[in-house]
Order: structure tokens, then sequence, then C-alpha cells
């Protein structure tokens, strides 16, 4: 005899197990280290992108900032002496009045101020860069799952300070058989 065949109802049900986590979960810190100023975020926040959420005592780093722009206004100052004793000698060198290793001083001398200037311009934008990380900014739309720290506390560069989840949901890992796929 012959059976037509038809569609059934008749559905398995696997139970399998996984794990749930978010799509996007950071960690967030400090990249200075100092005391906590204020935690501008709670437990549970929702947090925008760009938002403040910890800020350190920027005193120091301040003043930091203040002593390498004298720095640097010291050595543009040097510069400047040396640019113009250089082109004083650079005349005087065509014209033979004086000698070769006294040029030779002087180019050097020169040479050593560009070079202070531009090291003083270095050390000037680590100090402004520093500052700057004295604030704690969220990467991303999203919500605070943890809080690690407290004003007044003293923290480290890398200490975590607060765990995010973005907004854009969850996703489900699960560990599917061989025989499954």
């Amino acid at each position: 005899t012959w059976v037509e065949a038809h569609p059934s109802s008749l559905t398995q049900l696997r139970r399998l197990s996984g794990t749930i986590q978010p799509v996007e979960a950071t960690n967030l810190s400090f990249e200075v280290g100092g005391k906590i100023q204020q935690v501008s975020a709670n437990l549970g926040d929702i947090i925008k992108k760009g938002q403040i959420i910890a800020q350190l005592d920027q005193r120091t780093y301040r003043l930091t900032l203040q002593s390498k722009q004298a720095n640097l206004q010291q050595a543009r100052s040097g510069l400047s002496e040396a640019q113009n004793e250089f082109n004083r000698y650079e005349e005087l060198i065509d014209k033979g009045l004086v000698s070769a290793s006294g040029f030779d001083n002087v180019k050097a001398a020169f040479e050593t101020a560009v070079s202070a200037v531009n090291i003083a311009k270095a050390e000037l934008d680590i100090a402004r860069k520093d500052l700057e990380d004295t604030e704690l900014l969220a990467p991303y739309d999203g919500k605070i799952t943890k809080r690690l720290g407290e004003p007044s506390m003293q923290v480290t560069a890398g200490q975590d300070m607060f765990e995010i989840e973005g907004s854009d949901g969850l996703e489900v890992n699960v560990m599917v058989p061989e025989s499954l796929i």
C-alpha cells in the first residue's frame, strides 16, 4: 500500500546551554593616575557617548602644563638668541672675520636650540594630553553595569573604574553539538 506523506506538526525540542552577553561591553579606566575628584555616573545610569563620567583632581596636571609652557617659551627665547648669533657668524665667515671652528660652535649651538624647542613642544603636547586624560569619557551610548571608583580615591593609570554595556542589545553564544549542525 501507498500512503501520501503530509507535513507533520511534530517538533523536536532540544535544550542547549549557552551564555548571554552584551554585544558591546568594556571596562573603563583613566589613562593617568591621581585622586578622583568627582564621579558623575552611578550603577544603572544610562550614559551618552562623550559624557564625562568621572574626573581626577587636575591641579598637578595644570601646574605641569604651565611649567611645560614656560619651558617652551624659554627654549624659543634661546633659539632666537642662537639664531641671531648664527646669522652674525654666517655673515662674518663669508668675509673671513671669524674662524671655521668658531662658526661650527655657533652652528652647533643653533641646532641644539632648535632641538630644545622641538623637545619642549613635545613635552607640552604630552602635558596637554595628560590634562585631558583626567576626564573619563563614555566611549559610546550605554548603561553603567559596574562602578569601582569613589571620590577621594587614589587610582593608577589603567585601574578599572566602570564597566559599561552598549545599547545594541545582547547576543547568545550556544554550544551546539556537531551532530546537530
